[in-house]
């Protein structure tokens, strides 16, 4: 009697091990796939804004400069998207900015990084590339996406884009993070130009020295 006792509870300690196991390999599951979402826009699939400049955008400039290599950039926005939301709707008009990331995806190499900012904002991250390859890539996407129609609800809608571009070349000792921030504020303050001045445009942004910033807090 005994040993059918013990028996048993083995047998019930080995199922319960067993469920243990099942639970732990659903919660590494579900902890990937929450993980995946937090660090993914959920209308492009691409990147967010947290994900890309916290840590992809970081870690470009950190194994482009480990490797001697200058790091290109490019704040890219749609121009005309208010008119398409007006006219065919805000859905439509989200339909316009998810075809816009594909299109925009498929004219990148495999080493390119592209991620979605916020609104009608794109960022590529393109390495190793110095200025003037982030300038003519950049102005290649802008012809491409003004050559195109985008589905658009019941219909299609032609727009434009406008860029800021810029560069840094490799430095030692650097904080990425902060070489980060400095990056997208003056890619902004190229972006907005480059709107300001009809749009359909590229605009180089001011010269970013990575010396400036070894660990040092960015100036606002």
């Amino acid at each position: 009697m005994a040993e059918a006792n013990l028996e048993q509870r083995l047998k019930a300690l080995e199922n319960e091990n067993q469920s243990l196991r099942e639970e732990v390999v659903r919660l590494k599951a579900d902890n990937r796939r929450w993980a995946r979402l937090a660090g993914t826009d959920a209308l492009t699939g691409l990147p967010n804004k947290i994900s890309f400049l916290r840590i992809l955008v970081p870690q470009c400039i950190r194994r482009a400069f480990d490797a001697g290599d200058s790091v290109g950039f490019v704040l890219l926005s749609a121009d005309n998207l208010g008119p398409v939301n007006e006219t065919h709707g805000r859905v439509a008009g989200d339909q316009v900015l998810k075809g816009l990331g594909i299109f925009l995806k498929s004219f990148l190499d495999e080493k390119d990084h592209l991620g979605h900012i916020d609104g009608s904002n794109f960022s590529v991250v393109l390495a190793p590339a110095g200025i003037d390859d982030a300038r003519g890539r950049a102005n290649m996407l802008r012809a491409r996406v003004r050559a195109h129609t985008f589905p658009c609800g019941d219909a299609t809608a032609q727009i434009t884009v406008s860029a800021g571009v810029a560069a840094a070349m490799p430095a030692g000792g650097v904080d990425e993070k902060l070489l980060t921030e400095k990056v997208f504020q003056s890619l902004s303050e190229a972006l907005y130009v480059a709107k300001t001045s009809g749009g359909n445009q590229v605009e180089v942004a001011q010269e970013i020295d990575p010396l400036s910033y070894l660990g040092k807090e960015v100036s606002q």
